[in-house]
């Protein structure tokens, strides 16, 4: 398969887990604690065990995360350790359940990363995502999307190659989208992967699979942000006025259009 690049950071999926697993973790972390190892000050005490939890859990966002970010330290990772292991952890289930769903939030894998100046929780958008979702991995949909030429090349190389990258789409737009060079306008059909009212910062995993804030799956009026399927996100008559995002894997490229002025 042809490798390609893609715009930001590949975010590795080793990251996510249940939120029952989370709290599994966190409850090492606790026991390291009151034998007095923890991350307290942003400094991580000298022990083995402690050590080779944090780079199972945090590794990326301790040694990666921070050399790509200015406003991300090393300090900063740890005090967020210290705090989800005590605190952040035991409230995700009630955080999120309203918005997500009592049968999906037991299911759902998150991650912790790097987002407009603080570690944030994102959800796996992967086959078990979209499975309990909708019923199926395999619904096709026709949705539009934003590409520079050269992402143009990426997304038919994608398409040829079986379409395994998930991409971010719309059927609903509002605003004029933000990058000036993305200046082609590609309809296409994609496997859905998942739906949303408005957009959810969605990032890339090394896997190929989507993943979204989850702080962007509340929607005005008290709504969840996740559709149940595209036509209701298409239809719905409550907008935070950008655009929808629709997340899916291409398989078929329908139209190409350069848009010479917006």
């Amino acid at each position: 398969m042809n490798k390609f690049p893609v715009r930001g950071y590949f975010h590795p999926e080793e990251a996510f887990a249940t939120i029952a697993e989370w709290k599994e973790v966190a409850d090492q972390f606790l026991e390291l604690q009151k034998a007095g190892y923890d991350t307290r000050g942003g400094v991580i005490d000298d022990n083995h065990n402690l050590v080779q939890l944090i780079n199972r859990w945090f590794k990326y966002q301790l040694y990666v995360e921070t050399q790509h970010f200015d406003g991300l330290t090393q300090k900063e990772v740890l005090d967020f350790i210290e705090d989800f292991v005590n605190h952040r952890v035991w409230q995700l289930n009630d955080e999120f359940n309203e918005l997500v769903g009592p049968e999906l939030i037991e299911q759902v894998k998150v991650a912790f990363f790097y987002s407009r100046g603080a570690l944030e929780p994102f959800v796996l958008l992967d086959a078990d995502f979209t499975n309990t979702v909708y019923g199926t991995t395999d619904a096709v949909v026709t949705t539009l999307h934003w590409a520079s030429p050269q992402g143009v090349l990426n997304l038919q190389d994608s398409v040829e190659n079986g379409g395994i990258y998930a991409i971010s789409t719309f059927t609903k737009q509002f605003r004029k989208f933000f990058r000036p060079e993305s200046n082609m306008l590609v309809k296409l059909q994609g496997k859905l992967v998942a739906a949303f009212k408005s957009d959810v910062k969605s990032i890339v995993t090394d896997k190929g699979n989507k993943a979204a804030a989850m702080f962007r799956l509340g929607f005005p009026g008290g709504e969840s942000n996740l559709c149940n399927s595209v036509d209701t996100c298409s239809d719905s008559d409550r907008s935070t006025y950008l655009w929808n995002e629709i997340i899916v894997k291409p398989v078929e490229i329908l139209e190409i259009k350069k848009v010479i002025k917006y």
